[in-house]
């Protein structure tokens, strides 16, 4: 994608394609979206350079840990699946596998997710040509 590739491909499968896992599809699709993210480009301007915070402290002065740079940098790299906490406190929640994220997001997703019907034209066309189809037009 970085290379300007507007397709991906692969996405939940293993073996080649020959198996398919909604957990991996779930975890995979973090990578893309975080990879989309960085094709869109990062914002430059005078609030994300935080210029403000750098001249404020000076120097020899450490900014990093500012409660606004936090913030900025959270936005950056906002994931689900991929663990991101220092290990102590990823031990303190049960050592999480990322796998096991993944496969719980995806039960929740099938559980909660609801998918709005299609305009009553659209699943018309559909029926139509399904219908075309089966009669072998």
């Amino acid at each position: 994608m970085l290379a300007g590739v507007s397709t991906i491909y692969g996405p939940g499968m293993l073996e080649m394609g020959i198996t398919f896992d909604v957990a991996q599809l779930v975890a995979d699709n973090e990578i893309v979206e975080m990879t989309k993210f960085c094709r869109s480009g990062i914002p430059v301007s005078d609030r994300t350079l935080l210029l403000d915070e750098i001249k404020a402290v000076g120097p020899a002065g450490e900014f990093l840990s500012s409660e606004r740079t936090l913030k900025d940098m959270r936005s950056l790299s906002d994931t689900r699946i991929i663990n991101r906490q220092v290990r102590d406190a990823w031990q303190e929640a049960g050592s999480p596998e990322y796998y096991e994220t993944a496969r719980q997001e995806a039960k929740r997703l099938l559980d909660e997710h609801e998918v709005e019907p299609l305009p009553k034209d659209v699943a018309d066309e559909i029926h139509r040509i399904v219908e075309e189809a089966d009669r072998g037009i």
